[in-house]
C-alpha cells in the first residue's frame, strides 16, 4: 500500500507530491510549535475542482493526531487514483492534512497542550460541562505510576465502578468529555486550540460560498479489526443523519442512542463543523476504523500520557511505549489497510454521488 506512510513527514511529502501531480491548489500553514527533531510542521490544504463551489466535499485526517496515518493514506491514495476527475462543474473537493500535526508528528493523540481536538469545539467564555466519573476515577487513568500492581487497581476499581453505575457509565465516564484534569486522558482544554482555530479559518477562506457540504474526518481505535462505521453525534431523527443513512446506509450509527462504537461528545470537530458554514446543508462524520480490543488501545494511551507528563522521552521504555500507540491505532498489517483503503474509497464515491446525482447516473 504505497499512499501509506510510516512518518508524519513521509505522510507529508506523499500528499503533497500527489496534490501538486493533480493540479491542486495548495495552502500550507506552520504550526507554532517543531517536530520531533526540530523541523517545522504543517497542516496541509489541498483545492481540486471549482474554485469557488456550491457543492463541496471535504476529508480531513489528523484530528487525533497519531490516527493521521490512515486518513492521510487515503487522502493520497485518492489524488493519486485522480478522484479529482469524478467532480462535475461547480463540485470542489477539499483535503485537510493534518489537522492536528503536532500530534501526528510527535506520535501523540492529543496536541501540544494535551488537548484532544474533539472535545475542544466548546464556548470557552462559559462553565465547562462536569464529567463526575471521570474526576472520580482519575487518579488511576492518569497515575504517576504505571506498574503491573498500578494495573491491577485501575481493572479493580473500573469493575466496581461498573458494577455502582453500569458499563455505558463506565465508557462515559473514561472517554467522554472532561474539563477539569488537563494532564488526563480525552481532555477538552480550557482555550480554544491552534487546531480549532486553523480549522475555523479554512472554513471561512474557502467555504463561504458553498451551499451543499459533506465533510468526512477519518479515525481509527474503536470497532472490529478493519472494518468502519459513519458515526454522527446526533440522533435518528435529525436531518443530517437521514441525509448520511440515504449516503451510506446500514453503516451509519448515533453516537445519541449508542449505536456507535464511540461515545457521544458535545464538542467534536463533527458537530462545529456546520457552525463554521451556517449558510450550507451539512452532513458532518466521522468514518471510525476498528483496530485492537478497547482495552489494548485505553492502555497505549495510558502509558503513552504517562510517559509524556511523568517519564519523559529519556525513559528506557519510551520507544517501545510510543510503538505500541501507534500500532493500535495504525496496525503494521497490509490486509488492514486493505480493507481501510477500500472501505475509504467506497465511503467516499458514495458521497460524491449524492453530491452530484447526474455523474452517479451516467456512471
Amino acid at each position: 500500500m504505497e499512499s501509506f506512510s510510516s512518518t508524519y513527514n513521509e505522510a507529508r511529502d506523499k500528499f503533497l507530491a500527489a496534490a501538486q501531480k493533480l493540479g491542486a491548489k495548495i495552502e500550507s500553514i506552520q504550526h507554532p510549535k517543531d517536530g520531533p527533531n526540530g523541523e517545522s510542521i504543517f497542516t496541509d490544504v489541498a483545492l481540486i475542482g471549482h474554485p469557488d463551489p456550491k457543492n463541496f466535499f471535504i476529508l480531513g485526517s489528523g484530528t487525533h493526531g497519531v490516527e493521521g496515518f490512515t486518513g492521510s493514506g487515503i487522502q493520497t491514495g485518492l489524488l493519486r487514483n485522480k478522484i479529482g476527475e469524478q467532480l462535475e462543474p461547480g463540485s470542489g473537493l477539499l483535503f485537510i492534512h493534518a489537522i492536528n500535526p503536532y500530534g501526528f508528528a510527535h506520535l501523540r493523540r492529543t496536541n501540544e497542550d494535551n488537548i484532544d481536538l474533539n472535545r475542544n469545539f466548546i464556548d470557552h467564555s462559559r462553565p465547562y460541562p462536569t464529567n463526575e466519573g471521570y474526576a472520580e476515577l482519575a487518579g488511576v487513568i492518569c497515575p504517576k505510576s504505571i506498574s503491573g500492581w498500578d494495573n491491577i487497581y485501575l481493572r479493580l476499581r473500573f469493575l466496581l465502578y461498573q458494577l455502582k453505575h453500569g458499563r455505558g457509565a463506565l465508557l462515559k465516564a473514561v472517554s467522554g468529555d472532561q474539563f477539569s484534569h488537563p494532564e488526563g486522558l480525552f481532555f477538552g482544554g480550557h482555550h480554544e486550540s491552534w487546531s480549532s482555530k486553523t480549522l475555523k479559518d479554512i472554513a471561512q477562506r474557502y467555504l463561504c460560498n458553498a451551499r451543499r457540504v459533506i465533510f468526512i474526518d477519518f479515525h481509527t481505535g474503536l470497532g472490529a479489526f478493519g472494518d468502519a462505521e459513519v458515526i454522527l453525534n446526533v440522533g435518528p431523527h435529525a436531518p443530517e443523519y437521514k441525509r448520511a443513512a440515504d449516503i451510506w446506509g446500514d453503516r451509519v450509527k448515533s453516537t445519541v442512542d449508542g449505536g456507535a462504537v464511540s461515545v457521544d461528545l458535545d464538542a467534536s470537530v463533527k458537530l462545529a463543523v456546520p457552525g463554521m458554514i451556517p449558510q450550507a446543508e451539512v452532513t458532518a462524520v466521522s468514518l471510525e476504523y476498528g483496530t485492537y480490543p478497547p482495552t489494548d488501545v485505553f492502555f497505549a494511551l495510558r502509558a503513552e500520557n504517562w510517559l509524556h507528563h511523568f517519564g519523559g522521552d529519556g525513559h528506557p521504555k519510551s520507544k517501545k511505549i510510543k510503538r505500541e500507540l501507534l500500532r493500535v491505532f495504525y496496525p503494521e498489517s497490509d490486509k488492514w489497510k486493505l480493507s481501510v483503503w477500500n472501505i475509504g474509497k467506497e465511503v467516499v464515491e458514495q458521497a460524491l454521488n449524492y453530491l452530484q446525482p447526474a455523474s452517479a447516473n451516467t456512471n
